[in-house]
């Protein structure tokens, strides 16, 4: 049986928690209904930010798109020969 992505997420980050909380040795109780809760929890968080990023991804995309058309309908000019010949000799990483 294959487990949703968001439900196989949940169940390793809880018991990701499970594990080293014993590993720690700390004498924590812990009984079934914290682990439920940490799994419900975990997997609603993971669905809200799912949510969340398909209502930003629209908007990105969009943004993304007007950089793109500003980018293409803007004049970028070749330097012109007096240009060129104020750079001749520039040294970026001359330290002078």
């Amino acid at each position: 049986m294959e487990m949703d992505p968001d439900e196989e997420t949940s169940y390793r980050l809880v018991k990701m928690y499970v594990e080293e909380i014993s590993q720690r040795g700390e004498k924590r109780q812990m009984g079934l209904d914290t682990i439920i809760n940490a799994y419900v929890y975990t997997l609603a968080r993971l669905k809200k930010k799912k949510e969340e990023m398909g209502l930003v991804a629209p908007a990105v995309e969009k943004e993304e798109e007007l950089l793109e058309e500003e980018l293409s309908e803007a004049d970028f000019e070749s330097p012109g020969e007096s240009e060129k010949d104020d750079l001749e000799g520039f040294d970026l990483f001359d330290s002078r």
